[in-house]
């Protein structure tokens, strides 16, 4: 099934519910757990990495450095750093 033909069912099987407003909030109630309990998931997934938080003393030195088409070029230790 395509996504148009799924979102036609969906609203078939859904249109005796509109005219009452119990089912209507329960339909509801349901989407919306879809909706959260994903959410929840991805964040309580663990990252594959570990995140340190940085000190405000090297905070305010961010984007403070620029570099030239030319020094990147040149520093393969520099291009390899950019390049993640």
């Amino acid at each position: 099934m395509t996504a148009v033909q799924l979102r036609a069912e969906l609203f078939r099987e859904m249109s005796p519910l509109l005219d009452n407003e119990t089912a209507m909030m329960k339909v509801l109630a349901f989407i919306r757990s879809l909706t959260l309990t994903k959410k929840a998931k991805a964040e309580t997934e663990e990252k594959p990495y570990k995140k340190i938080p940085i000190s405000p003393e090297i905070k305010k030195w961010s984007g403070c450095a620029s570099f030239s088409e030319e020094e990147i070029e040149n520093d393969p230790r520099l291009k390899a750093l950019l390049s993640r």
